[in-house]
């Protein structure tokens, strides 16, 4: 997807930085548009098809958790939420990113960083590894509709295969796999001297938590 074809919405209630962040991402050929409100950001994301929303968590009317939970509850597929916020809220942060947000992040906004959450996970190689089929299949197809290029592994042997073949920059593995699969994992990348991030997870977790994980050390 070009640039041009990005829409973003900006939510805030300081008309100071929804003026930046427009100008900003004008300025890098993105489509904006903005909201000083929880339910106005509500509304024009009911009626307007928008990629991402850039949403501070402690909004009037509504929070930004508030708004991405009934957004969710409403629509099949919507946009990608990246939460700021100028305070420590643990609790927000958790729930926020167990609904699938992309990003939470601690105000002052990095401009760079918002860019680079929008822009870098093109391409990005994922190799998937667990022992629920339907979880790992799940995991893919997210990471997919995200622009990355994720592939599963179907046993061990196929995954080493990759990890030797390909600089994955994410692997996702079962922390439930038997122990010396795991070493062999470890191992290979250490051998390999590869900079793959390794996530674990298991099919008792939400598939929120490891996509979750993967975007904050994109």
């Amino acid at each position: 997807m070009k640039k041009n074809e990005i829409k973003i919405l900006i939510v805030d209630d300081h008309p100071a930085v929804r003026s930046t962040m427009i100008d900003v991402l004008n300025e890098e050929g993105f489509i904006t548009d903005h909201a000083k409100d929880g339910k106005i950001a509500l509304t024009k994301c009911l009626t307007n098809a928008y990629n991402y929303v850039l949403m501070d968590v402690q909004m009037p009317e509504m929070n930004g958790i508030e708004v991405f939970r009934e957004l969710k509850a409403k629509v099949s597929n919507p946009p990608k939420f990246i939460f700021f916020t100028a305070y420590s809220l643990p609790e927000l942060e958790d729930e926020a990113i167990k609904l699938g947000c992309l990003a939470f992040l601690a105000k002052p906004i990095k401009i760079e960083r918002i860019l680079s959450l929008i822009q870098n996970t093109k391409n990005l190689p994922v190799l998937v590894y667990l022992k629920s089929s339907k979880q790992a299949e799940e995991i893919v197809k997210r990471l997919q509709d995200e622009d990355f290029y994720a592939l599963l592994a179907q046993n061990i042997d196929d995954a080493l295969i990759q990890l030797r073949q390909i600089n994955y920059s994410f692997l996702i593995f079962d922390s439930d796999l038997p122990g010396s699969e795991q070493e062999a994992l470890h191992k290979t990348i250490k051998t390999l001297k590869i900079n793959t991030n390794s996530i674990e997870t298991n099919e008792d977790e939400s598939i929120e938590l490891p996509l979750g994980k993967v975007h904050q050390l994109i």
